[in-house]
């Protein structure tokens, strides 16, 4: 049972621990004291009380604990908190106590961030770090709760695909230098990401079978390092079957610009190394797109591709396999408005089903 007694310059509340240790804190106001004596004999008594000292540590030096504590995530993942922590939480919190941060404070720096001119997707990203570390934080029984839950996150502008048509993929692969002219054909043909693509190995190609087997990404971290790296999911490990020209196209890639030893990558520079993402789009992509006179990111092309399978008739579930998608969920919620013939045609086969049976039972179709 907690107690309050009247001291010099204000209240003291003294209690006792789960554990039995005498503890008390002082308030200046009796209103304050008399709250918080409350608040400590319910959270005792839901078994929910922490350790206050647990939250009187910065921010900045949570920080470090979380990021040591972190070592089983992507290196990319750490890579992307250390990023923002650095830039963006801790000149905003890193002096502040964890047992400090508001949700109002939260909140008041994520719209001034949207003020400054930050892109929305970015500031929602540094909303989710900051919300992973203080999650961290109620884990470890430093917080009782997390203030980011309290938060509003800004809308997240969704940037609009774009989507090229069979003339402008066939501008843009022919455009490109002999090197990489296969690598946009096989893009477009099967959807494949970036990272897949530069990371994809002679082994993982069965030109006899025309399939293309996807089981790692070669991912470049901000110092140019780069890492091999299992997909995100399981259903990012899949085979993927290309068309006669693709797999034609990857025959004569190899021949020319290839190496026989089986771990070695298809897709390299002139010098043999992978493939950097921004030389390639500075030097070679965007002097394609130009030519085909397009605005977009060579990830437009992975969105093509499902935009052409679905053109063609291909069902959800088989784009769903083809992309990795980890369920069927996710390729509606990205592609669903693709599909608007989808309604009609549901329609008209119920109208033909209709026709049928009436015609079957004699009654005017």
């Amino acid at each position: 049972m907690a107690s309050i007694e009247r001291r010099s310059g204000g209240y003291r509340v003294r209690y006792r621990d789960p554990a039995g240790h005498n503890r008390s804190r002082t308030f200046k106001r009796k209103v304050d004291a008399e709250r918080f004596a409350r608040e400590v004999e319910v959270d005792m008594d839901r078994g929910a009380w922490i350790d206050p000292k647990g939250a009187d540590i910065a921010l900045a030096a949570w920080v470090e604990t979380f990021v040591a504590m972190s070592a089983s995530l992507s290196p990319t993942t750490i890579e992307t908190y250390r990023r923002d922590l650095d830039k963006y939480v801790l000149p905003a919190f890193g002096s502040r106590r964890l047992g400090q941060l508001r949700a109002e404070d939260i909140e008041r720096w994520l719209n001034d961030e949207i003020v400054a001119g930050i892109a929305s997707s970015s500031v929602h990203r540094h909303y989710r770090t900051l919300r992973r570390v203080l999650q961290a934080a109620v884990e470890k029984e430093r917080l009782l709760t997390n203030p980011c839950n309290r938060v509003r996150p800004p809308k997240v502008t969704t940037r609009k695909m774009t989507v090229l048509d069979w003339d402008q993929c066939l501008t843009v692969a022919e455009a490109t230098s002999p090197r990489y002219r296969a690598m946009i054909y096989l893009a477009l043909d099967s959807g494949m990401r970036w990272s897949e693509l530069v990371g994809l190995r002679r082994s993982q190609v069965d030109l006899l079978r025309r399939k293309v087997r996807v089981t790692e990404q070669l991912v470049e971290l901000s110092d140019r390092t780069r890492l091999r790296k299992e997909p995100k999911t399981t259903a990012g490990v899949r085979s993927i079957t290309i068309s006669k020209l693709t797999a034609g196209m990857l025959a004569s890639h190899l021949e020319a610009f290839g190496r026989a030893d089986a771990d070695s990558l298809v897709f390299t520079t002139a010098a043999g190394t992978p493939i950097s993402h921004s030389s390639f789009q500075t030097h070679h992509f965007k002097p394609a797109l130009k030519a085909a006179g397009v605005e977009a990111r060579f990830h437009d092309l992975r969105h093509t591709s499902v935009a052409l399978a679905i053109a063609a008739g291909a069902h959800p579930k088989a784009i769903q396999v083809r992309m990795g998608h980890s369920s069927i969920t996710v390729t509606l919620d990205r592609y669903g408005h693709l599909f608007p013939e989808l309604d009609e045609a549901i329609a008209d086969a119920f109208n033909e089903g209709w026709r049928a049976a009436r015609a079957a039972a004699g009654m005017v179709a």
